[in-house]
């Protein structure tokens, strides 16, 4: 369990049709909640990153000017510095768990692995938090 930041991301999905999200996000979300309950903070990792990816190009089939398309950023451009930062820590996390270049923290088999795993795990469900809320319906 990731606590606080899973109970917020929960609130946040909570009320059905409260985000416009499409079929994919919707499967990774549920996938990503799934994962943060049992504790499975490798792949809360890995779906929050998936999570921002699809959400980043989600709907740009709509956009018919590519160039607007690429000026909008799909809401990426709406966040602020500090969650921009988050995002890249998030996949910077995310690449070091699938591919490979050494020990990494949270991968060395120590005993704190898990703990340091977890502290990444809410970070990166804090991380997607910004990016979801721009889906709010109003």
């Amino acid at each position: 369990m990731v606590g606080p930041a899973l109970r917020e991301f929960e609130a946040l999905i909570a009320i059905p049709g409260k985000l416009d999200v499409g079929p994919h996000t919707q499967a990774l979300i549920d996938e990503l909640v799934g994962a943060a309950r049992t504790g499975h903070y490798l792949s809360v990792i890995i779906m929050a990153a998936a999570l921002v990816d699809v959400l980043a190009h989600e709907g740009a089939e709509t956009v018919f000017d590519e160039e607007e398309a690429e000026e909008e950023g799909f809401g990426l451009s709406m966040l602020r510095a500090g969650e921009r930062r988050a995002l890249d820590r998030l996949r910077g996390m995310r690449n070091r768990i699938l591919h490979y270049q050494g020990p990494s923290e949270g991968l060395s088999g120590y005993s704190s692995d898990k703990d340091y795993l977890q502290e990444q795990a809410a970070a990166a469900i804090k991380a997607v938090l910004p990016l979801l809320e721009l889906q709010e319906m109003y």
